[in-house]
């Protein structure tokens, strides 16, 4: 009724098996612009997408009053990872979040400075030795995918150990790729704002667990306890792996490889065997090896009266780090 000529915008939405608007436009009929004082003779173009329709093709959602109004599911729009607003309450954390965007604005620059610097020939040796010096206190986001079938417990423990060294926001949401979340939850009362560590879990429909970070991907649950525990051990967080003895870490390394394959015949017949010649997997204190095989375990469902008693040390060995 506002436009004349119009031009209607449909897509196709599998879940009803049929188009739907999308969206519309026209040129303003001119005694719908004659309330706005326009002069006579001037033509207007209206046009638009609406947000609700497109969403609803996305993730199959077939109702739009599962989507908006007072019927919504509220838990669902909580743990959706598409939105995240968060709060900053005081004047101090809104203070911060700014600065922390202009310490990016400035990095970038001197990126860029560092760059045509090179081009040009002259030495960044020191530029290298100031970014060195800073990378300690640089925010870290990650951002993990893994599938509900196989929640990384590995991350339980490895964040109790983070939370003892850094201000580490962690959070829980679920694709919509999925039906429900995995049995491990990660959660924190630190801000993501005044957070060192921010670390995301999304339960999605992946097949192998992936960690996103600084625009790079990571693959397979072993090499993410890597990452992290590397991490861990700029601060002093327990020697978990390459700050001890290089044999150890070689065997480290070789026991994570075998990991790779994470069935639950390999898991059921690796770590009992392992663990008949010592305490833990890689000698006589914890390491990422028995990190990544404690999770596995809980994953398979790996259960015996040795393996009960190697976690539980696994366990209380983590609690006193």
């Amino acid at each position: 009724p506002y436009t004349e000529p119009s031009m209607e915008i449909f897509s196709y939405h599998e879940g009803l098996g049929k188009w739907v608007e999308i969206g519309n436009s026209g040129m303003f009929r001119p005694e719908m612009l004659l309330p706005m004082g326009l002069p006579e003779g001037v033509n207007c173009i209206g046009f638009g997408l609406s947000l609700e329709r497109p969403t609803m093709i996305k993730y199959k959602i077939d109702n739009i009053r599962d989507l908006v109004g007072h019927k919504v599911n509220l838990e669902m729009v909580k743990r959706n990872p598409i939105c995240r607003i968060d709060k900053s309450g005081t004047g101090e954390e809104r203070r911060l979040q700014v600065l922390n965007r202009r310490w990016a604005n400035i990095e970038s620059k001197l990126s860029c400075i560092q760059k045509q610097m090179e081009v040009m020939g002259i030495s960044t040796a020191t530029a290298h030795g100031m970014a060195a010096d800073s990378s300690d206190g640089n925010l870290m986001d990650v951002v993990i995918k893994v599938h509900p079938d196989k929640p990384p417990y590995s991350l339980q423990l490895l964040l109790n150990l983070l939370n003892k060294r850094f201000k580490v926001a962690a959070s829980t949401h679920t694709h919509s790729s999925v039906k429900s979340a995995g049995s491990l939850v990660l959660s924190s009362d630190e801000s993501r704002i005044t957070a060192d560590v921010k670390i995301t879990l999304i339960y999605s429909n992946v097949t192998r667990p992936t960690m996103i970070v600084k625009n790079a991907q990571i693959q397979g649950e072993e090499n993410i306890v890597r990452y992290l525990a590397r991490i861990l051990d700029s601060r002093g967080g327990g020697n978990l792996y390459e700050s001890l003895d290089s044999k150890v870490v070689a065997q480290i390394d070789n026991i994570l490889d075998r990991l790779t394959d994470a069935s639950k015949h390999s898991v059921s017949t690796l770590i009992p065997g392992i663990l008949t010649k010592s305490k833990y997997l890689a000698g006589n204190r914890v390491t990422i090896a028995d990190i990544l095989a404690y999770s596995l375990c809980k994953q398979a469902a790996v259960s015996n009266s040795s393996i009960k008693d190697w976690s539980k040390r696994v366990e209380d060995a983590i609690a006193k780090m």
